[in-house]
């Protein structure tokens, strides 16, 4: 699975604006709809919460992977979003989150959300990758860091 081909670059920002989780949430999920890659807004956004309900998506070291998989995605996708300030998520760690990657999985029988997070926790446990993630500044920044992979 190549991730840096799977970069939508209308799914990565940087200094990306959320006061709180719920805001980011929101914010992220609206990065998502207007790329069309999810066709019911509420339906995912409400998947979120369902999933933040059963475990909580922050994993620590600064990041947090929220995630859906249902018919109100058309196509699998993910962000890369660095949060302008950190925020409260309730974290494993108990340390505040400022780097979202939320996913996007259609409820297909493929289970391609779950390589796809398969792949992102091994990379999320190397510590150059986790620093270099944090440390990007902008896009090329990004495909440079998921090129390294190839």
């Amino acid at each position: 699975m190549n991730l840096d081909a799977m970069v939508d670059e209308r799914l990565v920002r940087f200094d990306f604006d959320g006061d709180t989780k719920d805001e980011v949430l929101h914010n992220v999920a609206r990065l998502l709809y207007d790329a069309g890659k999810i066709n019911d807004y509420e339906a995912y956004v409400r998947g979120l919460y369902k999933r933040e309900d059963e475990f909580v998506t922050g994993i620590g070291a600064g990041i947090a992977i929220p995630h859906c998989k249902g018919t109100c995605v058309n196509e699998g996708a993910f962000t890369l979003v660095k949060l302008k300030n950190n925020i409260k998520w309730g974290s494993l760690d108990d340390q505040p989150v400022n780097f979202v990657i939320m996913l996007a999985a259609a409820d297909m029988s493929d289970d391609v959300h779950l390589k796809l997070l398969a792949k992102l926790s091994v990379k999320l446990m190397d510590d150059d990758f986790r620093e270099g993630l944090m440390s990007a500044v902008c896009i090329e920044d990004i495909h440079t860091l998921l090129k390294e992979d190839l």
